[in-house]
């Protein structure tokens, strides 16, 4: 078995979150990346044809991927299937001892967009890229929020240009046979913090 994709990128679809993700953070992102380390292939599972076997389908897109970019929201850890594409990627992290810690990434380099209240103690393993600020579908052209956003994604693209020369050279059959199942339970979201009451003064 041989890597199809140098990235595969992991998110909570949703009709405004889809585009989003594939036409402005993935497009933008794959330039950048381009510059550093030339072609470079990223999957987005928009790209699964109607009607295949979609959960065999991202197994094997997973196996067959060099790194994961999580993009972390509540949303993303309240649903089994976001939970169970990350936990995929962990289970072979360990496998590989690869485990990464603070800003030396394993095979995982997530990416907040939500505010993390609800994440997950294990995802603090390592440092996170916050786009929280630039998760926006209208983010005005020319502003200095986008040009902030361009300069974060290049960083990025550093970061994975720097990341991948530790991904393993071969592609093993074995990492379709994972489940994921030692992590999912470890990835589910944390209940959000209660509120006290407003105090009534009298």
């Amino acid at each position: 078995m041989n890597y199809e994709h140098h990235i595969f990128i992991s998110y909570a679809r949703g009709s405004v979150w889809t585009h989003w993700v594939r036409d402005i953070f993935v497009l933008k992102l794959q330039s950048y990346l381009e510059l550093e380390i030339g072609h470079v292939e990223v999957f987005v599972d928009d790209q699964i044809q109607t009607g295949a076997r979609w959960e065999q389908v991202l197994k094997r897109k997973i196996a067959c991927s060099k790194l994961m970019l999580p993009l972390m929201s509540a949303n993303y850890f309240q649903r089994e299937w976001c939970r169970r594409e990350m936990a995929l990627m962990l289970e072979r992290e360990q496998n590989l001892g690869l485990i990464g810690n603070d800003d030396n990434y394993g095979l995982l380099i997530p990416v907040r967009l939500g505010d993390g209240q609800s994440f997950p103690t294990i995802v603090g393993r390592v440092q996170y890229q916050d786009f929280e600020k630039y998760a926006d579908p209208d983010l005005p052209a020319g502003s200095l929020r986008a040009t902030e956003f361009n300069d974060l994604l290049r960083q990025l693209a550093k970061t994975i240009a720097r990341t991948l020369p530790r991904v393993p050279l071969d592609c093993c059959d074995s990492w379709l046979e994972l489940t994921g199942d030692p992590f999912l339970r470890q990835l589910e979201a944390k209940p959000l913090p209660a509120h006290a009451p407003p105090r009534l003064i009298v």
